[in-house]
């Protein structure tokens, strides 16, 4: 049997072993490779993270490892001493040239600088499969380059997103999903000073990340007719031949709606309230909404025009009438099959939103009845996006 000293640890490891084992083996090699008493292997990582966060206000810097423990041991002085000592780890990739799982430096430079090791990792949206490539930064605790090797005892490593790439690369709402694997390596003095040395692989770091991206400040009625104005509708009023007290008047108008709740229409519960001025109206019908002449008496209803609204009810498809003040929820509209893909006034990425269109109906009355002039009045939509709890 030939066995490979060490250390004296190593050396009562492999008398141990040869004790065991001796009458059943033949032939064979035993290496034996101890830890020094003063040094401390890096443990393996598999980290889930998992944020939210909004758009607008991004964190200044989003950590996927924070002064996480890498290995630490006594201290050395120079590359030859050094080689093999874990206070002097480095964090780095597995690869140089694809992104996928985090491109950046594989090889170990000796003190090389001390600025923080820039990384970039492809994170992908799940509803759109739009890919961004996302730069991280990683360094050691002691503000050294993740893949450095130098002479501070201890080696915590800190891996980060800055607020400019979680702002600026992944500017659209909703789920984005990321794996990072990274390894932690020993120093091994390979003397290469040009393409660096391979280093002592220690420790796998992985981290599935999943981050999801709200835009709460952008919560909008988007009425696509009127993208940057206020709308102003004409319900389309046509006279026509009436019975004995002369001409009557009815009209309709259609206006498209989507509703956005600032985080891809995820809410699964919306309620909507729609209600005119509020003004006097006696005598008009239960739930209509009213327009009122210029210049009128809003109390008398030879000065106002009663219409009625509604809606379609985007989780169903159904036609449904909306009474002035009262409010309308819906459930399950966070479903994709009922949302509608659209690009918000100010531009910037597609998002989607739930569809409901209105329609405001005038029916007939008697031209007769009422005091000629322009009438006009105000339709107030309030829209509410919620995340419906179990009771």
């Amino acid at each position: 049997m030939l066995l490979e000293k060490t250390s004296s640890l190593a050396y009562l490891c492999a008398r141990t072993i040869k004790n065991t084992i001796l009458g059943s083996l033949v032939s064979g090699v035993i290496i034996v490779q101890a830890q020094g008493a003063n040094n401390v292997f890096p443990k393996a990582q598999n980290s889930a993270v998992n944020i939210t966060f909004d758009r607008m206000s991004p964190p200044a810097k989003l950590f996927i490892w924070n002064n996480v423990f890498g290995g630490s041991s006594d201290e050395c002085s120079n590359a030859t001493a050094c080689s093999g000592q874990d206070s002097i780890n480095s964090l780095v990739c597995y690869i140089t040239n694809n992104s996928k799982n985090g491109a950046c430096p594989v090889n170990l430079f000796w003190a090389k600088d001390s600025d923080p090791m820039k990384l970039m990792l492809i994170f992908t949206h799940k509803e759109s499969w739009t890919i961004r490539y996302v730069q991280l930064y990683s360094y050691k605790a002691t503000g050294a380059l993740s893949w450095v090797s130098g002479t501070s005892v201890g080696s915590g490593f800190s891996t980060y997103i800055p607020s400019s790439e979680l702002k600026n690369k992944l500017d659209l709402t909703g789920i984005w999903q990321a794996e990072l694997r990274m390894q932690v390596k020993a120093w091994d003095n390979c003397g290469d000073t040009i393409n660096g040395c391979p280093g002592i692989h220690r420790a796998e770091w992985k981290a599935n990340i999943v981050l999801n991206v709200t835009d709460y400040g952008n919560q909008q009625i988007f009425l696509p007719a009127f993208p940057t104005s206020a709308p102003v509708i004409n319900l389309n009023l046509n006279t026509r031949p009436g019975a004995s007290n002369g001409k009557t008047v009815s009209g309709h108008t259609n206006l498209d709606m989507c509703l956005y709740d600032g985080n891809q229409s995820s809410s699964n519960r919306i309620s909507l309230l729609l209600q005119d001025e509020g003004a006097t109206a006696t005598g008009r019908p239960a739930g209509r909404f009213s327009v009122y002449r210029r210049g009128g008496d809003k109390s008398k209803a030879g000065d106002r025009l009663d219409y009625q609204v509604s809606v379609i009810n985007p989780t169903t498809g159904a036609l449904q009438n909306v009474a002035n003040g009262t409010e309308i929820v819906w459930s399950d509209t966070n479903r994709r099959n009922i949302q509608r893909q659209v690009v918000l006034p100010g531009g910037g990425a597609p998002v989607l939103c739930v569809p409901a269109p209105l329609t405001l109906t005038m029916p007939a009355f008697s031209l007769s009845d009422k005091t000629a002039g322009d009438y006009s009045g105000t339709l107030r939509i309030i829209y509410t996006p919620t995340t419906q709890t179990a009771q």
